[in-house]
Parts: C-alpha cells; structure tokens; sequence
C-alpha cells in the first residue's frame, strides 16, 4: 500500500507549467492561512470571552480541575417523621428540621445524608434501613422526644458499634436515665417546631463541627456507651452485619459484581477502575476494592492493584486482607524492602495470621531465585541455587511456620515441601557428606512429617465435590514431588482443570512454579508431564501457540490516547479548529506518530469520532496499520447528530467510513458500564474511561496527544473544558502529555514542521 491518500504529494512532472500552477495554489494557500492567522491573533481569545457556554460550575482554572465526583461518607439520619409532639405538648416540625438543618449541615460537614423515607429503590424498607443503621459511617440520633423507634435505633447502633454516633435534641431539660451522660448537642426551634431562623446558621455550625470531629477521631474513640462499659466486648466484622435481606441495599453492589466479572474476563482493565471508583454506597467501597485489587492482579496490573488496596486501607487501615496485598504488590513491583517491612509490622499485630506468614516466606522465596535464575548453564545454576540457600532456609522456615499457625492452610505448607525437597535435591548433589549442615539436617527430619500432613489434609479437601483450584493443584504439586509414575501427575493436574474457571492467570501461577523445578533439573519427566497439561490449556484458551505467541492483549501494547478539539461547524463563530487548519493538524498528528514509531503493535484510543481532531486521529492511525479503539460516550444517531454532522454530510462520511474499518472497534458507555451517576458528567466520565483502559499498559508505556492550548478555562468552550479534563487526568496519572498548539500552527503559517514521510505500508 501507498502512503495516506490525504497526505500531499509533489507532482511528478517537472514541467515549468506544473511548477507555476503548484506555486499559484501555494500562494493561493498562504493567503488564506494568512486570513486565519490575522482573525486568530485579534479574536480568538475574545470569541472565547463571548461564547455563551459555560463551564461546569466546579471548575474554574485548568489547575484546579476536579477529576472526578467525590464519594462522600454516609451519615444515617435515626429521628421522627412528620409533626409530633413531645413533652408538655412541644411540637416539633421534624421534617421541616431535617431539610432545614440536620440535612444541610451533614452537607456543609462533607457527608452524604440519608433519611429512612428518602429510599428511593424498591426493597423491603425495614432491613434497609437497618443496614444503613449498622453500616453507615455516622449515624445522627435526633433524641428531642421520647420515641419508641428511635430508642430502639439509637439502641442498635450503640450494641453493634462502638463508634460513629452523635445525638442532638431541641427543648429537652432532661435525657433518659441510660443515655443522660451521653453528649447531646442541643439546637432550637420555634413554637411551630420548625428550626428558629435566629439560631439555624449557629446550629448548622455547631452540628457540622460535631459530625466532622466525631468522624475523623482517632480511629479507637469509642462513642457508644455500652462499649465504653465493656472495653473487652470486640466490635463485630462489618461484613457479619450484612443481611442478604436488604435487596435494595445491596442491589448496587450485585450490579457492579457482575459488570465487573465480566470485564475481569475480558481483561477491560478499565472498566474495573472506572466502576470501582463509582461504587456510590460508601458502605460497600472496602468490599468493591477488595475486589477490584483481586481483578488487577490477576490482570497482572500491580501498580493498579496496590493503588486500589492503599485506597481501601485509607478507608480502613486495619483492613487485614488490605494490608497483605499491599506488601504482595510491593514485593511484586520490586520494592522488597518496603514490603517486607509492611508484612512484619503485620505479623507483629496478628502473630498467627498464616497468609501474612506465608507473603513473607514468598518474598525470602524470590530473593533467593533472584541469586540464580538468570544463569543459563545449567551446572552453573545449580551450584549458584545452592550457594544461596540460607535464603531458601529463611523461606522455608517462613513457610513452615505459616503451615503451623493453621493447618487448614495448606499452601504455606505445600511451599514448604517444595523449596525443602529443593534444598535436598542441592545438598544431595553438592554437600559435603563429611560435614552436613544441621539445618539442612533439620529440614531433612521434618519433610517425612510434612508430607504426610499434606496428603492426608489436601486429599481430603479434594475429595469434595466444590473443591477449588487451589487445592486441586495443589495435590498435583504433590504428585509431582511424590508420584512414582508421570500418568498420576498427568492426571492430577486434568482433574484440577475444570476448577481453573477458564483463567489463564491461575494457570500460569501453576506454570510458573514448574518452571522452578524445571530449571533446577528436579524429576523432569514429572515436571514435563504437569507442564504439558497446563501448557495444552493455556493454548486453548488463547487459541495460539503459548511459547510463541504473536497476538498481544490490549494490557500488553503501547496506548497512544487522543483527545482534542472539534473543528469549527461552518454556522458558527469559529473557537478553536478553523477548517483551514485540518492538514497542518494532520501533519502534526504524523509527526507525533514518526516520532514515537507507533506501528501496528501499539494501540490508539479516543474518545469518540467526533468531526476534528478525533476522526483525523483515527484515519491518521488507521492508515498506519494501527489499531484503534473507540470509547462512546452516546449511541451513534445522538452522536452524529450532536458532534459530526454540525461539520457537513462530508464529516459524516468519514465517521462512516472509519467506523467500519477493519481496525476500529467502538465501545458504547451505557452498555459496558451502565449509566453515569447523578452528579457525574458523560463527557468527563468517558475521558476517565479511555484514560484508565489506556493505563491498563502501565503508565510508562501511555502518550497523550493532545490537540488544544494551554490557557485558562474561564468562560471556555464545553469543548476545551473536556480536552483540559484530560490533560489534567493524564498529569494525575503520570503521563507524558504531546501537544499539539493550533495557535502555534496558524502563528507558523499552518505548517507541521519536521514531518517525516510515513513509512509505506504493507
């Protein structure tokens, strides 16, 4: 194939007729671009002023972009409803209280306020609210009367949990014997029972100061009476106070668990992070990152991964399970000393946490293969694994004492028979007979016992018809060690397939862990046999061949994100992209592709197909033979119609065209994540979107190609805000940003200096 039909050619002939008609259309060229250059420098920034479109009301400057709606705490509001009367025949107005103070000032506080009445999803209101009541970050008691519900509320909550409660009440002289040493701020009303207009900023204050400094106490404060009563009563697990019961509840929570296992499978990276960080039910945030993190890692994306556990760990740093994957992650992402740190601080506060045991041993674990690995002869390697063994000890003590903390905890265990028959497999080739080391004696005495323990444990838990992966190929891994035929491993590891779930990610652990025995020449026809198996399947699932595989996943290529003005509709006021300025961009656009060699290996992303820079970018791409992916925000027909036709039918072609180009493929936001919430943007929500599916490659291997000016967003285009929300997403995220200045261009005579030719293809 030749190069892009759009980009310019010189004429073959040389004739002095040609070189004076190509000169007349140069000139003809130059004076328009002059006309452009003229209009820019005296009304661009003041066409900006006068564009009656304003920006979101959050946003002022580029610096001070807010990238993303905010998840605010949940503050459960316990107090009656309607008018009713209290003591000496008070009235009280509570509705006209909780819209008039208790709301406002929870919002002035920074939480989301919610009332039992204000549910809004269908379910069975009772356990709802009693969900809300046990989980909910603060819960504000309105104690002005004596009302039945509310005590039996204001009760629960102080049984359950032992911090998060704050009380209030209007015209009380006295509180109930139970509850009288209780703190309760006091506000006012008004004999109709409404909040006393000369008093509710006050009040408003003084609630909000109340609710923000019981929330950010230190995290052991005890605010429920009976808890302070009972210092030795443990708080229950949050997740022990889940009731299946509260359909409404947690219906947002099953919606995400199943866009998600679908994304997880597709390896949509993107998606997982978009639709974690919009989990708007603060109460099942810690549950929804626990999740994503697992998802990440199976991606094999730790970066994201430890970023998702550290966001849960500010949620709740006693989170155990948080605090485990954070040192795995580290580890994994080379900063042995930061994890090994975190994992002791953690086994020091759960001393027989078996897992938190058994992260430790995996770090000592890869230390030690670390010292010999890389080794190509094997001789050589053999002698270097061996030399290093008082780090194969250090793991195999770790392991051991993992296994020991909990027998039910068998992968320590298995680890431990592993890397113990390892050093005997070393020490049988290389000790000295005459002088053995006792600690290798040691681990000689133990491995019989060992042994044992695991067969008899991992037989039994196979034997169940719901046994899982783990345990299946962890009795294959013993099969390994112990089979005395390859068909019993072969078998072992064909029962433990079905349970994989189709994930390749488990496969691959397994893989990997044969691959030790492999390198250190230990029973090879067992280890051969076990490979085979997992090798086969992994070639199945990816229909290719697994060592040399061609095809790479999305996660695996270079990302190049584009995100950029529309060109100017012909019946309006020009903006940002004036048409004359289409091939300079374009030249632009190749240039930032030469320079980064973006070829068909790599991948290309926008944020729809609007007419202007994001259709010049994708034929840019297409002709280049690279991918390109396609993030859209609205069905087709509301796109055309709000983002390509305004440009002429002949934009409306192109977006046709490209659309079906074997290369491009379109994502569609409502039917990959549901609709945005209520105080989200579309537009800013699909710019995250392309952002964090291009991050899935890892922030070093992700360009920006920008096509927009650096200046303030006061009084701006809807246009240009969203190109700076990405820009700002990008610095957020660490990625280099290219721009390319349409100002600069028309101040440079429209030309896109030190283009390359693009190379030919095929």
């Amino acid at each position: 194939m030749s190069a892009s039909k759009s980009t310019p050619r010189k004429p073959s002939s040389s004739s002095d007729e040609t070189l004076a008609a190509l000169e007349e259309s140069r000139a003809a060229i130059r004076k328009a671009i002059e006309e452009v250059v003229e209009e820019t420098r005296k009304g661009v920034r003041a066409a900006l002023a006068e564009v009656q479109v304003a920006p979101p009301p959050r946003r002022a400057e580029a610096g001070t972009v807010r990238l993303r709606p905010q998840t605010l705490p949940h503050a459960f509001v316990v107090m009656p409803f309607g008018k009713k009367k209290g003591a000496n025949d008070v009235l009280y107005d509570f509705n006209a209280i909780y819209e008039e103070l208790i709301k406002p000032a929870l919002i002035l506080a920074g939480f989301e306020p919610f009332r039992a009445d204000e549910a809004t999803q269908s379910g069975d209101i009772l356990t709802d609210m009693f969900q809300e009541l046990l989980l909910a970050d603060l819960v504000v008691c309105d104690l002005s009367i004596d009302n039945a519900n509310v005590f039996y509320e204001v009760g629960i909550r102080h049984a359950f949990r032992k911090r998060g409660v704050i009380h209030i009440q209007s015209g009380r002289a006295y509180m109930p014997f139970d509850i009288f040493n209780v703190r309760t701020l006091p506000y006012h009303t008004t004999p109709e029972g409404a909040p006393d207009p000369a008093h509710l900023e006050k009040d408003r204050q003084a609630i909000a100061r109340l609710a923000r400094d019981t929330y950010n106490s230190d995290r052991e404060a005890v605010h429920s009476p009976i808890f302070n009563l009972l210092p030795g009563l443990p708080e229950p697990d949050r997740k022990a106070l889940r009731t299946p019961l509260a359909t409404g509840f947690w219906r947002e929570y099953h919606e995400w668990q199943e866009r998600v296992a679908v994304a997880r499978r597709q390896k949509r990276v993107g998606d997982i992070l978009l639709l974690t960080e919009e989990i708007t039910n603060p109460l099942i945030r810690e549950e929804a990152i626990g999740e994503a993190g697992r998802a990440l890692a199976d991606l094999g994306r730790h970066q994201l991964a430890l970023l998702q556990y550290q966001k849960g760990l500010a949620l709740n740093p006693e989170n155990v399970e948080f605090r485990r994957r954070e040192a795995f992650h580290l580890n994994r992402l080379g900063r042995v000393d930061e994890a090994i740190v975190k994992i002791e601080s953690l086994i020091r506060d759960a001393p027989r946490d078996s897992e938190a045991i058994a992260y430790l041993g995996r770090i000592y674990k890869e230390m030690w293969l670390a010292s010999w690995r890389t080794e190509p002869d094997l001789e050589k390697r053999l002698r270097l694994a061996f030399d290093s063994y008082p780090w194969l000890l250090k793991s195999f003590d770790t392991y051991l004492k993992g296994f020991r903390a909990d027998l039910n905890e068998f992968y320590p265990g298995i680890n431990a028979l592993t890397l113990g028959m390892m050093l005997i497999h070393m020490a049988d080739r290389f000790e000295e007979r005459e002088n053995p080391d006792p600690d290798i004696a040691s681990v000689r005495q133990v491995l019989p016992d060992l042994r044992g323990a695991l067969e008899f444990s991992l037989e039994t838990r196979a034997a169940d018809d719901q046994a899982d992966y783990w345990t299946l190929v962890s009795l294959a891994e013993l099969r390994v060690l112990t089979a005395e035929s390859p068909q019993q491993v072969e078998r072992a590891y064909r029962k433990a397939l079905p349970a994989s779930h189709r994930k390749i990610f488990n496969l691959q652990s397994s893989i990997q862990q044969l691959e030790i025995l492999q390198a250190l020449d230990m029973r090879p026809a067992f280890v051969e046999a076990a490979l085979a198996v997992l090798q086969e399947e992994v070639k199945r699932l990816r229909g290719e061949d697994y060592s040399e595989s061609s095809k790479k996943d999305d996660i695996d290529r270079r990302a190049f994100v584009f995100s950029g003005y529309m060109m100017d509709a012909p019946r309006e006021k020009e903006k940002n992209f004036p048409p004359a300025l289409e091939e300079p961009v374009r030249q632009a656009i190749f240039q930032v592709l030469d320079r980064f060699q973006v070829g068909p290996e790599d991948l290309a992303l926008t944020t729809g197909l609007a007419a202007g820079g994001d259709l010049i970018f994708a034929e840019c791409c297409l002709e280049r033979g690279i991918p390109v992916k396609v993030y859209m925000p609205l069905p087709d027909a509301d796109y055309l119609q709000d983002f390509v036709s305004p440009c002429g039918e002949a934009w409306v072609e192109r977006f046709y065209k490209a659309r079906s180009h074997p290369l491009l493929s379109q994502r569609y936001q409502a039917d990959r994540l549901g609709p945005p919430r209520p105080n989200d943007d579309l537009y800013e929500r699909n710019n995250r979107w392309v952002m964090y599916s291009a991050l899935g490659a890892g922030a070093e291997n992700v360009r920006l190609i920008a096509l927009y000016e650096s200046r303030s967003l006061r009084g701006a285009s809807r246009d240009a805000a969203l190109v700076h929300h990405m820009v700002e997403l990008a610095r957020e995220a660490g990625v280099p940003v290219e721009q390319i200045n349409p100002v600069k261009l028309v101040l440079a005579g429209g030309r896109a200096v030190g283009r390359q030719k693009p190379p030919p293809s095929s």
